[in-house]
């Protein structure tokens, strides 16, 4: 699989590895701050709201 393409022709090892980079530099990180700002009750209004309306 490593040797495989996409239609954009980045073998898919690349883009695997590139979005593992992306997930543990920005993805998870913002996922745990957000969960320390909703076990201390400081999610924003705005937030709160748009959890609300999506659940």
């Amino acid at each position: 699989m490593g040797k495989d393409k996409i239609i954009t022709g980045v073998k898919i090892a690349q883009q695997m590895s590139r979005a593992r980079s992306i997930l543990n530099s920005q993805v998870i990180p913002r996922q745990e701050l957000y969960q320390i700002r909703e076990r201390e009750g400081r999610l924003s209004q705005e937030l709160l709201r748009a959890l609300k309306n999506n659940a």
